[in-house]
């Protein structure tokens, strides 16, 4: 529908606690968005969480703010939702050594919560998770046990970025990042 009369918009669906958003501009899906209560995934990974089930409601937006957010979450396999069926994606079961969990961290500066800021996840140069923290400068990440840099994007467009290892004692945990 959205293709057949060339819109600009968001279209949403919520299932229990998860929400998804296809951006589309000019009636293509040019952006997508995940969230849930562990974290956002972005773009095409954004795209893979989709069962096929999910019922959309299409908001109108306007087209220079659609073109602004789909910067941040832009689908680079345009043909994804065409060919993707739920036998497209293999099961796959995780691996039981090694162990994985929820990283939590909280940016502060001057010993006051961060609200807003973008933060990365990298392992071996590559992103493996983006957040931006909450209200209270919280961040949540799902990772395995293993050694990860944090990159934390200013507001002036510099980036610091922090070696930590994740281990099972951080488990149930919230670690204090300081980035006065």
């Amino acid at each position: 529908m959205a293709r057949s009369k060339g819109v600009y918009g968001i279209a949403r669906a919520v299932e229990r606690d998860q929400r998804y958003y296809i951006l589309f501009f000019a009636g293509e899906p040019d952006g997508a968005v995940f969230n849930d209560r562990k974290g956002m995934l972005f773009g095409n990974k954004a795209l893979y969480i989709l069962k096929g089930t999910e019922q959309f409601t299409f908001y109108p937006v306007d087209r220079a703010i659609i073109e602004r957010i789909i910067l941040g979450c832009r689908i680079f396999d345009r043909n994804i939702l065409d060919r993707m069926l739920p036998s497209d994606i293999p099961q796959v079961t995780p691996k039981r050594e090694g162990g994985a969990g929820v990283f939590a961290m909280r940016v502060v500066k001057e010993g006051k919560p961060v609200s807003g800021q973008r933060v990365s996840i990298r392992k071996g140069g590559q992103i493996v998770g983006n957040d931006f923290t909450s209200a209270e400068g919280r961040v949540s990440f799902r990772l395995l046990y293993d050694r990860y840099e944090c990159v934390v994007h200013l507001r002036d467009l510099s980036t610091r970025v922090y070696e930590f290892e994740f281990h099972p004692g951080l488990l149930n945990q919230v670690v204090d990042l300081d980035i006065s």
